[in-house]
Order: C-alpha cells, then sequence, then structure tokens
C-alpha cells in the first residue's frame, strides 16, 4: 500500500510539472497582447533626438538594441543568440542591452554585466518608457537602427529557441544593414510580437513563472 501511494504521489508530481511546462509552451506560442497605449513604429520611422541622446547614439552609427527581462524565461532563452550577434559584428554596430523592469535596482546592470560578459552599453529602463518610444512592447525583441531611423523592429525568430535558420528574422536585418542593403521585407511573423510582456505592460511574474524560473536558472 506504502508502495502505491508513493508511486501515485511521484505521477501527480511529474504531471504538475509537465502542467507547467505545457502551460509556458501555449502561452509563449500565442501573441504577446498589444497594450492600450501602444504606439505603432514601423521600419523607416524617424527617432527623437533626445531619444538618441539619452541612448547616447550618433548620427552615423548603426544600433541593435537588445531588450531583456529579468522575469522572462524566453529572454534567457534568447540570450545566447544575442551574445552571438555581439561577437560576430560588434566592431561594425553598436550594441545595446534594455534591461526592461519596475522593482530592480541600478545593480542589476552591474549583475547582468557580470553574468553575460558582453562589453556592451546597459540602460536600465524602469517604467519602459525607452521601449515605448520605440513601439517595444515585449521581450525578446530587437531594434535596429540606421542613419537615426528604425531599420527593423521585431522578433529574433519565429520561436524563443533561435533555432529555425531562415526565421533568425534579427540577424539576417543585422547582416542586411552591415552589408548597407536596403531594409529585407519579412512575413508578419517577423514583427507579431511573442513573448513576455514588459513589466511596466503586464505581469510576467506569475507564480508559475517563479516555478518555472528556478527550474530554468
Amino acid at each position: 500500500m506504502r508502495i502505491f501511494f508513493s508511486i501515485i504521489f511521484i505521477l501527480s508530481i511529474l504531471t504538475g510539472i509537465g502542467f507547467i511546462f505545457w502551460h509556458q509552451e501555449w502561452r509563449f506560442s500565442k501573441p504577446t497582447p498589444v497594450p492600450k497605449n501602444y504606439i505603432n513604429i514601423e521600419s523607416g520611422d524617424s527617432l527623437s533626438i533626445d531619444l538618441l541622446s539619452s541612448l547616447g547614439i550618433k548620427a552615423d552609427e548603426q544600433l541593435f538594441i537588445h531588450f531583456y527581462n529579468f522575469d522572462c524565461p524566453c529572454s534567457r532563452f534568447n540570450i545566447k543568440e544575442f551574445q552571438n550577434l555581439v561577437i560576430q559584428y560588434e566592431s561594425e554596430v553598436k550594441f545595446l542591452a534594455i534591461l526592461e523592469t519596475i522593482d530592480k535596482k541600478e545593480s542589476e546592470i552591474r549583475t547582468f554585466r557580470e553574468k553575460y560578459d558582453l562589453g556592451i552599453d546597459i540602460h536600465l529602463d524602469k517604467q519602459g518608457t525607452i521601449a515605448e518610444q520605440l513601439g517595444v512592447y515585449s521581450t525578446p525583441q530587437a531594434v535596429l537602427i540606421k542613419n537615426q531611423q528604425i531599420y527593423f523592429s521585431g522578433n529574433y525568430n519565429k520561436a524563443r529557441f533561435c533555432t529555425t535558420q531562415n526565421t533568425k528574422f534579427a540577424s539576417l536585418a543585422l547582416s542586411a544593414m552591415v552589408e548597407g542593403k536596403e531594409a529585407p521585407v519579412f512575413p508578419e511573423l517577423a514583427t507579431i510580437a511573442y513573448g513576455c510582456e514588459l513589466p511596466a505592460n503586464g505581469n510576467t511574474n506569475t507564480r508559475i513563472d517563479k516555478f518555472f524560473n528556478l527550474l530554468s536558472l
């Protein structure tokens, strides 16, 4: 009898863990809800001088902006892809990491820098004002800037694991920008935001998220 209850207990735990992973996959396979105050920013749109100055962007610089959310498992899965892009293009493009948070402190910049060792500028976007001005409301997302205009804004890939080569949208756009080409025309899948809502727009740290975060550390 004791063995029977032990088996039931173990099966219950495995079922619970399975449900959590299923919930995450289902949730992140759906588009991120668009916030009510969303301002649509498209390729070719010019950026404000104040925003460019606040980010330390020079007029002639090509820029790749990466949005990271501490509490988002998608951001953690995606960081390797971003690291690879930095290593490959850091001599030709200026990279920035925007840390999305409403409750983290300046020390989180140091934590991020030490953990990922990217050697790039990092900005803490506590209230999501930078993201809002760039039309970003989800992570992981990338924004590419050339001639003070949006060159590309959208997803890294059609999936959060960035394993599908022909849908590496951010990487393909970056390659085209460096080569001096026109911005690629991608399918709608490249610009429909998937992943986690930014903290300023929604609550990404539910109880299920907290448990999943522990498993993915």
